[in-house]
Formats: C-alpha cells, structure tokens, sequence
C-alpha cells in the first residue's frame, strides 16, 4: 500500500515548538528555586517576543490540518496579551499570599500553548488534544493554592465538569466521524450531507461540550464558585483568555463547516443565548462578592459574543473576535483593580476614591466599558455585534440583549456608586507594586483609546 505524501512544514509551527521549549525550560529552573521575579519576567519577555514571532511564520503544514492564516495570528495574539497581563497580576498577588509559583508560570504558560494550537486546528482530533492541553492546565491553576480549602473544592469541581464536557464533545466528535468518516475539516465540507441525523447529532454534543467551556447557560453552574475560589490572578485568567480561544475555534468550524446546519445550530444558540443574558444578568444583580459578581458577568458577556456566533456570517464572526480582545482588557483589569483593593466585598469599596483616587478612576473605566457606555471600547464591540445581529435579521434578538445591558448596569454601577458617593467603611489595605500598575495603565488604555479610535473594532 502506498502511504500518500503530506507536506509537513514544520516552519509554520514556529511560534509553538519554540514556547513548548520554553515552557519547558521555565518548568525545569523552577527546580533551580531561582528568585521569583526572573522566572516571572523571563516569561513576560518571550510572550511579548512571540507575538512578533507569530506574525513572521503565517501558512499551513500537515497538509491544511493546521493553519496560522490572519485570523489565527489575530487571535493568537489577543491570547499572548491576555497571557502578559494576568502574568502581570499573578507577579503582583505572590508578593503577599501564598501560592506555588514555581508551578503556576509554566502551567499557565502550556495552557496558552493549548489555546494557540487550538485556534489553528483544522482537523478535530488535533483539536480535541489541544482543548485538553488547555484545560488540564487550568485545573491546575485554579487548585495552585494547595492549602487553601476554596480553592481546592473550585478545582474538583471544575475538573469534574470538565471532564464530563470533554467527554460528550468525544463522543460528539465519534459521531461526526462515524457519519463522515473523516476528521478533516476541509473533507467534511465536502461530505457532510450524509447521514445528517447522525451528524447533526454529534453537532449538538460537541457544541453542548464548548458551551460548558464558556459557561453558557444551562451549562454553567461550575462558574461561580471557580471563579470566586481560584485565586484572583488565575480567576482573571480563565475568564478571559480561554474564551478567547474555543469562541475563536468555535465560530469557524460553525460557520466554515457547518453552514449546512445553520438553521439548526443557530435556533440552538439562541435559547442558549438568551438564557445565558438572562441568568448571568439577573444573579448578579444580588451578588456582594465582587469576583462572584464578576463571575455571573462573565456568563452575561458569553451571551452577548454568542449573538454574534448566532449571525452565522464572517462579519459577525469577526465582531466576536473584536469583542473579546476588549473583554480581555475591560475583565483582567477589574480584576487588577480588586487585588490591588485586596478587597472581595463590594460594601467595602465605599469611599474608596478618598484612598486611591487613581484605581477608583480604572475601576470607573472598566465598569463603564463592561456595561457598554460610550466612548468606551466596551460599547464599541458591544454596538457592532448589535449591528450585524440587526443586519441579518435578529432585531429582536437584539432588543433582548440590549433589555438585559440596561439590567447590568445596575451592578456594574453599583461598585462606581460605593466608590464615589458613599462614606468609607475602612481604609484598605492596598497592594502597589510596578507589575499590577502596569497591568492596569494597558487595561485603562485598551478600554479607553481603543474605543476613541477604533481602528482595529470595526
């Protein structure tokens, strides 16, 4: 039998064979217990490298089963900046608590490996083993914290999850395969009108596998308590970057491949969509634990980006894409603002402006920007899914989505009021340092300039 030639090219994977390396390095020094700050920014310094690494080795190799085109250079670096910031923050939150450092760079560091190969993927069994490179790390991540009991129950019950949607995507994908008997992406265009039922059944598993990765309702109750028991550096990593990566791979295999089930996948995702905006909105409306609420407004916004999955066009694909490099500046930054109030408890944001005038300002922009309040970025991303949603027809839709931002401005605004117009409760305890102000200067600019001049939105 003769074996058919595939070019390779492993050039391409330039950019990934060079951070599996270094990832590597950085997991062995660690073993070395060299100080804290040099593994940190050792790490800082080549993400930043890499994303002009990226940009030089655009192609395909394996014979089209991996692709670094324009959009999957553009996400892999909104991936390597949400990586840099929440680096910025872990440096910053080991200062004062105790966590294993020496353990949590380098999982961090192959979990964004996992996300980068996962947006090249063009085939699902390279697909599925980079979702799990990703997601195994940031089980890890989310129990860094060894000694403490939060943080341990949120990995368990985050691994638990996980694995049971790691599982149905499996066996959606078996599906798939046993349809068309071919795990390509670029074959199963061509195949995909056999044996529908079968196919369309394992279209519903696999996206019922991803939505429990971003948290979309039904499928969203591990959220919350992760959330809210993983440490905060690692709280505002999940809830941005790997979004990034499966709303990125997620929206093109719906609409490059599974165009033929539009009608079908679409209908599925707006009972999700709403349902998502509704619960994420209204539960949070009660929250006094700020990463809690934090966490239920990370649901909301995996409603408001799956409208424009819900397009089903390139247009609304690429707001999506849009959006969530703006979610990752307006979310990180929050979350820098609440390690460096120290504070969980919303009530104890009261009068803080009298404190630390600056940070209560960010605070004010990343609110403002998470509600969608012009001239803000946030509104920027957020009007341009409302616009391709309302071009292709979901003028309804829309108007659910934008009934739900008004409700949402209720909480966010809620934290602006404590800080400006109430009296202080306690003079907190703040955390300064060069990292976590860096952070936040790049977040404050992200959210503001970006919405002022929104050259790369729109």
């Amino acid at each position: 039998m003769r074996i058919p030639s595939v070019p390779l090219e492993f050039k391409v994977l330039m950019p990934e064979i060079l951070f599996t390396a270094f990832a590597s390095f950085i997991l062995l020094v660690g073993l070395l217990k060299l100080r804290r700050e040099i593994i940190l920014w050792l790490s800082i310094l080549f993400s930043l490298a890499l994303i002009f690494i990226v940009i030089q080795y655009p192609g395909d190799a394996f014979g089209g089963m991996f692709s670094n085109d324009f959009l999957a250079i553009y996400l892999k670096i909104i991936i390597l900046v949400g990586l840099v910031l929440s680096l910025l923050l872990l440096s910053s939150y080991l200062k004062e608590r105790l966590i294993a450092l020496y353990e949590a760079v380098p999982v961090a560091l192959f979990s964004s490996l996992g996300m980068m190969l996962l947006v090249s993927a063009r085939e699902f069994i390279s697909f599925f083993v980079s979702l799990e490179l990703m997601s195994l790390s940031i089980y890890v991540l989310v129990g860094i914290r060894r000694y403490d009991i939060r943080s341990n129950e949120a990995a368990v019950k985050y691994f638990m999850l996980g694995g049971f949607s790691s599982a149905l995507m499996l066996f959606g994908i078996a599906l798939i395969y046993g349809a068309t008997n071919t795990t390509e992406f670029s074959a199963l265009v061509k195949v995909l009108s056999t044996n529908s039922m079968l196919t369309l059944a394992g279209l519903v598993l696999f996206i019922v596998g991803l939505c429990f990765k971003i948290a979309l309702v039904p499928f969203h109750m591990w959220a919350p308590d992760v959330y809210e028991g993983a440490p905060t550096p690692v709280t505002a990593f999940i809830s941005t970057v790997p979004k990034i990566a499966i709303l990125g791979a997620f929206g093109r295999i719906l609409i490059d491949i599974f165009d033929k089930y539009y009608a079908d996948w679409s209908s599925f995702l707006i009972v999700l969509s709403v349902l998502t905006m509704a619960v994420g909105n209204l539960f949070a409306l009660p929250q006094r634990n700020i990463k809690r609420m934090l966490a239920y407004s990370s649901i909301a916004h995996a409603g408001y980006v799956t409208v424009g999955l819900i397009v089903g066009t390139q247009a609304g694909y690429n707001a999506v894409v849009a959006y969530m490099l703006i979610y990752t500046f307006m979310n990180i930054g929050a979350f820098a603002i609440v390690i460096a109030f120290n504070e969980e408890d919303i009530e104890n944001y009261k009068g803080l402006h009298k404190f630390h005038p600056a940070f209560s300002l960010a605070m004010l922009i990343f609110m403002f920007s998470l509600t969608g309040v012009p001239p803000t970025a946030g509104f920027i991303v957020k009007f341009n899914i409302f616009l391709q949603a309302v071009k292709s027809g979901f003028t309804w839709l829309v108007v659910v989505a934008v009934i739900f931002t008004v409700i949402s401005a209720y909480y966010y605004l809620r934290v602006v009021m404590y800080m400006y117009m109430k009296d202080p409760i306690k003079k907190p305890l703040v955390i300064v340092s060069k990292d976590l102000e860096i952070a936040i200067l790049v977040c404050v600019l992200g959210s503001t300039v970006l919405g002022i001049i929104p050259v790369f939105l729109i």
